[in-house]
């Protein structure tokens, strides 16, 4: 038990990373971008077509070309007054289309790098190199997007963002262009969650869909507010998904981040306080 727990531990940190992005921007924006697994998808692609550090590169940037197609789509849609939910929808299409692109360009074929043959033994427990550098990874981005949100200018103006928009309009902060750069960002940060799959188990052109929902349930299950909260529920979500492999069949694993999402939600519907009648 403790072995997979720890290998939760381990897929649970590249998790958090496809929740970051849902968490940042639905913080400044009051929306959700669907289309985190669809970036980790075409930078995977592009990245194992590539050889090589460039590869590495080119991967990353693939992912941030493709948000910044959501980018423009979500300035286009704000300045036409739309509201989250069309933005939000807007962006799962944007993932299928990524699918289909990927589909169409690289076919079925998996994507996958192996790069470590043998494994460590950490208290009597195997460990996958690779899922050691994949925690690293994880846990220097998600503290630093915390550092930049609580000891920068640029945190201070995207919390002034989040907590009021128009106030922030107000007093001089572009609040539009910083939502898209959150947009962009989430395309990095996807891109990297993308990357790390690639060299720890692969996926193929049906991933992005399954990455979406992993990072909205890693997002939500502590609350959708802060790095902090991704990086625990990306572990939460990691370890429930690796004990069910473990003791379970692949069909209930594969199902896990649905009926996380399910529950979550039900949950934070029946525990948030319900205030009825006229205000004192």
């Amino acid at each position: 038990m403790i072995e997979y727990i720890l290998r939760g531990l381990l897929n649970g940190a590249v998790y958090a990373l496809l929740a970051l992005p849902m968490s940042l921007l639905f913080s400044t924006a009051g929306t959700i971008d669907f289309a985190v697994g669809g970036y980790a998808l075409l930078a995977a692609a592009v990245a194992s077509t590539v050889s090589g550090p460039l590869g590495l590169a080119a991967g990353l940037s693939a992912g941030v070309a493709a948000s910044a197609i959501m980018a423009l789509v979500f300035a286009l849609l704000k300045r036409a007054g739309e509201a989250g939910i069309r933005i939000a929808l807007a962006s799962f299409g944007l993932s299928v289309a990524l699918s289909s692109f990927v589909l169409l360009v690289w076919g079925t074929q998996p994507f996958v790098r192996s790069t470590y043959s043998t494994f460590l033994e950490v208290f009597g427990l195997r460990v996958s190199p690779q899922g050691l550098i994949n925690l690293v990874i994880a846990l220097v981005l998600v503290g630093g997007v915390q550092l930049l949100l609580l000891r920068t200018g640029l945190g201070r103006m995207l919390r002034a963002a989040a907590a009021s928009p128009l106030a922030a309009e107000l007093a001089g902060i572009a609040v539009l262009p910083l939502q898209c750069a959150t947009v962009l960002a989430g395309g990095l940060l996807s891109g990297v969650a993308g990357l790390l799959i690639v060299y720890s188990s692969g996926l193929d052109f049906t991933a992005s869909l399954s990455l979406t929902f992993i990072g909205f349930a890693a997002a939500i299950v502590f609350g959708i507010k802060s790095p902090i909260r991704s990086l625990l529920g990306g572990f939460a979500i990691g370890i429930i998904e690796a004990l069910s492999a473990g003791y379970t069949s692949g069909l209930v694993t594969a199902m896990v981040p649905a009926v996380c999402i399910l529950v979550f939600l039900i949950a934070a519907q029946l525990l948030a306080p319900n205030y009825t009648g006229d205000r004192p």
